[in-house]
């Protein structure tokens, strides 16, 4: 293949008639060679152009496919930047209402800890005067049958037809027991009705929750196992 120096260089030999005119056979020589040259040059220019077409428009089509990835990639890290947001308000939101909750549950706790701590402390208090009211009971119980006095009973005899010793014991003890316990009526208004029910007034007793004008029925008391309420 001839090189465009070559071509340029070329010099034809003069033709022997004539004078001035080139050598008919070496130009036509030159030129079949140049045609060949120049016709395989041609083609692959035409290869050439049709390869530089394909990659031309695979170069397009990448790009093109360039420009979609970037959109796409753009789109999703759009996405994503949002889904983030999105995920961290509703993290915020859950935890606000979590605390929200929580603080209630925990008044709500404490309220209930509150009332029963009220119920227990009221308990214990009713619990503590009911203590006191039934010690200071017991104290003046047993102040007042220690104030009683000594009393000899009769051993019990066998049983007999005769059992009016017995009871003429009971009301001896009886006796005894109202005249040193058993108030005097007491002067009432006109027209006031006085009670022949005996009672005894019991002796005071400090700290005591008795009144000191409690009166105790002769009535309720009973003494003797043969002791009998129409006697």
């Amino acid at each position: 293949m001839f090189t465009p120096q070559e071509v340029s260089e070329k010099v034809f030999p003069k033709a022997s008639f004539g004078g001035g005119g080139y050598n008919m056979a070496s130009v036509d020589e030159f030129l079949d060679a140049l045609t060949e040259d120049y016709t395989a040059l041609f083609k692959e220019n035409v290869t050439l152009k049709a390869k530089l077409k394909v990659l031309a428009e695979k170069v397009e089509e990448y790009r093109s496919t360039e420009e979609a990835m970037r959109q796409a990639l753009l789109t999703a890290q759009k996405m994503a930047a949002k889904l983030v947001q999105e995920a961290q308000t509703e993290k915020e939101k859950i935890l606000a209402d979590a605390q929200v909750e929580a603080q209630a549950e925990i008044h709500r706790l404490d309220d209930e800890r509150r009332a029963a701590e009220k119920e227990l402390q009221a308990a214990q208090e009713k619990t503590a005067a009911f203590i006191r009211r039934s010690e200071e009971l017991c104290q003046a119980q047993s102040a007042f049958l220690q104030s009683l006095p000594e009393l000899d009973f009769v051993p019990e005899q066998p049983e007999s037809p005769a059992a009016e010793p017995q009871a003429d014991v009971v009301s001896a003890i009886e006796q005894d027991i109202l005249s040193k316990y058993i108030d005097a009526p007491e002067e009432k208004g006109a027209g006031s009705a006085v009670t022949d029910e005996p009672t005894i007034k019991l002796p005071p007793v400090d700290g005591s929750a008795i009144p000191s004008d409690f009166r105790l029925s002769l009535d309720e008391l009973k003494f003797g196992r043969n002791y009998s309420g129409d006697k």
